[in-house]
């Protein structure tokens, strides 16, 4: 056939034939083709291969969500006696995995305070098998100083691991740190039209074939029309990313502004404690924000209840914005003593800022002001 496809097309198949045993033996030692899509897909393959490529490192482990890419990747990089060091200010789903579920498995587990360098240290001195970063955090955007703890975790012997999330492959290069796995909920950016669920780890080729081994086995693999609409998605990514960065900054602006905001959170703000850290090792300052209201959990509710252009939803990054309280969704499952060190109140609302007009999303967050 003379020509080829622009787009790389959507392979379904299940299964894949061979021509003689040989040729399956062959697939089966060395991943030189396709057997079982629960193994590899050549869709999948290639939306692995185009993330890789953005991020920087050899290969990529393609998920059927985040939190399949989270907690395979930890399985597959840390053994029954093992130490996991991570942040107290990570996502929800995260903390449960790290903190409820890992110790059942004979897995050691220590949160800090992202910004407590010492005991960080402290902490990996006693002994580590996985140092577990996220930044920007989830929700209160806070931006972590990683490069020490990256040195010292490589000095112990560890492997990093950081959700990148937040910050998407445009505003936050982590492979410039050393990091060594990388974790993106394509959900989110990757993604960015609220219509997949998906997850990527990201590493160099040792560490993504023994996340790929424990991928075959727990079964949280990608499908592969999700893998072409994060192709898709991954094609439009820099384009909406600086809008959404643009959007979140007059967002943010605005609500710094206003008197019924205690607090903005959004690193691209002066104000913001980690703004110096954000200029030194992001390259955009995202489309998250979040800010406290000055108002009680009922009001707070009244809020979200009163606004219209921007939608009462879970999840994030894509180009519609999104607004939640993250205590009754995202981080509904924390204790309320959990919830207190991670610096959850209840009048906390995290805003995922599409590339709507600027304008607009300001008018709406201002009328549902004034109804509190």
């Amino acid at each position: 056939m003379k020509g080829k496809p622009v787009i790389p097309p959507v392979v379904f198949s299940a299964t894949y034939r061979f021509e003689d045993s040989d040729e399956l033996i062959d697939v089966v030692q060395h991943r030189s083709g396709y057997l079982y899509s629960r193994w590899d897909n050549p869709t999948v393959r290639e939306a692995e291969a185009m993330l890789a490529q953005i991020e920087g490192y050899e290969a990529g482990v393609g998920f059927g969500s985040g939190m399949a890419a989270i907690t395979t990747a930890v399985m597959a990089l840390v053994q029954k006696g093992g130490r996991v060091v991570a942040q107290t200010e990570i996502y929800g789903g995260t903390f449960q995995f790290l903190f409820d579920f890992l110790p059942k498995f004979g897995i050691e587990t220590v949160a800090v305070n992202c910004h407590d360098k010492n005991r960080f240290m402290a902490e990996m001195e006693k002994g580590i098998s996985v140092l577990y970063l996220e930044t920007p955090t989830n929700p209160l955007l806070r931006v972590v100083d990683i490069v020490p703890l990256i040195e010292a975790a490589h000095a112990k012997g560890a492997v990093v691991i950081l959700d990148s999330t937040f910050a998407s492959p445009v505003n936050q290069h982590p492979k410039d740190f050393d990091v060594d796995v990388v974790i993106h909920s394509a959900t989110k950016y990757l993604g960015g039209h609220h219509d997949i669920t998906a997850g990527f780890a990201v590493c160099d080729t040792d560490l993504a074939t023994a996340i790929w081994k424990y991928r075959k086995i727990f079964g949280g693999v990608m499908d592969p029309m999700t893998a072409f609409l994060a192709i898709r998605g991954m094609q439009t990514l820099d384009i909406r990313i600086r809008q959404q960065n643009e959007n979140a900054m007059k967002v943010a602006q605005f609500l710094q502004s206003e008197k019924k905001i205690r607090v903005v959170n959004y690193p691209g703000l002066p104000s913001h404690p980690d703004h110096e850290i954000a200029r030194k090792q992001m390259r955009g300052f995202g489309g998250m924000l979040s800010f406290d209201l000055d108002a009680d959990f009922d009001a707070t509710k009244k809020f979200m209840d009163s606004l219209k252009k921007i939608k009462l939803a879970t999840s994030l990054g894509g180009v519609t914005s999104l607004a939640n309280q993250p205590i009754t969704n995202t981080h509904a499952a924390l204790s309320p003593e959990d919830r207190a060190k991670a610096g959850i109140s209840e009048s906390l609302v995290r805003l995922s800022v599409g590339i709507e007009d600027a304008n607009e999303l300001i008018e709406d967050l201002k009328q549902a002001l004034g109804k509190i």
